[in-house]
């Protein structure tokens, strides 16, 4: 992977640049109780995390989705300003890009409305150029079609696939990935509870957001310029 040739780079947001696989294991168990079932273990509850919501809810839920849903719904915005943290060095990798003029975007099956409010309560507006959220493509991961939109939201064009990454941390990141045709850079620690399911081309794999970091405070930021002029 050339660092020098990226145009754009777009992230997953639960599990890639924010902490909420605990978050959500807590909300979905919050609802599981509210229906009276039983609660998930992490070990369970990881082999859901990244679904699309639709999916996800007739998975989980079935003929009580609408209900399950109005739960989860009112469980995340009481709480998600507060207990949903920032990885370590995700600022930094925004603000990284950022001063080397390269387009950030957010590709999120998590609903669009709940991640800009974080990205204003984190102060990130300026660091984020582009979000697309659940249902805003018409489709979700692992789906072209969401990343292909923050393409065109970013007055991106096909000729740029080539020099676009996608960051993410699930199968249906790199599938999105793969589809468009984009660079895929995983995040994640495969000793802890995300598995992947299928082997899947991968540019570079990094353990976590900081890691990640220090392979771009190792490239010569210089070498961008001529890409982005």
């Amino acid at each position: 992977m050339s660092i020098d040739k990226a145009r754009a780079v777009f992230f997953d947001w639960d599990g890639t640049l924010v902490d909420s696989f605990g978050f959500l294991h807590a909300a979905h168990n919050h609802v599981r109780g509210k229906l009276d079932l039983e609660p998930f273990s992490l070990e369970i509850f990881s082999t859901y995390f990244g679904q699309p919501r639709e999916k996800l809810y007739t998975l989980l839920y079935g003929d009580r989705q609408a209900e399950a849903r109005l739960f989860f719904e009112r469980f995340v915005l009481d709480n998600h300003k507060d207990d949903l943290k920032p990885f370590e060095c995700a600022k930094e990798i925004l603000e990284w890009f950022k001063d080397q003029n390269i387009i950030c975007g957010v590709v999120t099956n998590k609903k669009g409305d709940l991640v800009r409010a974080e990205i204003a309560h984190y102060g990130w507006d300026h660091l984020i150029d582009v979000v697309v959220g659940a249902g805003e493509a018409g489709e979700d991961k692992p789906s072209a079609k969401p990343l292909l939109k923050a393409i065109m939201d970013a007055d991106l064009s096909d000729q740029h696939i080539e020099h676009i990454w996608f960051v993410g941390d699930t199968d249906n990141d790199l599938l999105c990935a793969d589809a468009v045709g984009a660079k895929a850079i995983l995040i994640v620690d495969h000793g802890k509870y995300t598995t992947l399911s299928a082997e899947h081309k991968v540019e570079k794999h990094f353990e976590d957001c900081k890691s990640f970091y220090d392979f771009l405070l190792q490239s010569a930021p210089n070498s961008l310029k001529a890409i982005n002029e």
